[in-house]
């Protein structure tokens, strides 16, 4: 859903990374040093964002297809199917923590940012659930008798 959204509103998106990567609603003593230019850059960086929430998406959903195939085979066939979802949340939890979070929110000030503040508030709670998500998918499962 994330990867849909931010495709169907892609100048808004476009928008949010100028003024991230711009740095100019940041507060006045902040190191502006950190600042990209270009802004012909945005789009290259919505691509690249674009195409990763993608391939999240891929393997979210493959491997939600695998383990369903798996669902009735004995635990340790099961337990082996989950790596593409465990992979997939790795890849989110590296997008929406360390990408937005650590590197918008952090390197590029966006917490400073009355447009960032809540699009980092946003890509910590995806990456909470992410988290949780990899937690949760990596529990062994046991066979029953």
């Amino acid at each position: 859903m994330v990867c849909f959204n931010n495709y169907q509103d892609a100048p808004a998106n476009l928008a949010y990374i100028e003024t991230v990567i711009s740095m100019v609603d940041t507060f006045p003593t902040s190191p502006k040093f950190r600042a990209v230019f270009p802004l012909d850059t945005a789009p290259t960086f919505l691509i690249i964002i674009l195409a990763i929430e993608g391939f999240i998406a891929f393997l979210l959903i493959l491997g939600s297809l695998r383990m369903l195939t798996n669902i009735h085979k004995p635990a340790a066939a099961f337990n082996r199917s989950k790596s593409v979802v465990s992979f997939g949340f790795c890849v989110a939890i590296l997008l929406w923590f360390v990408v937005f979070v650590v590197g918008a929110g952090e390197w590029f000030l966006a917490w400073q940012s009355p447009i960032g503040r809540g699009a980092i508030e946003t890509s910590y709670n995806i990456s909470i659930i992410a988290f949780l998500g990899l937690i949760f998918v990596n529990q062994r499962d046991e066979e029953t008798g």
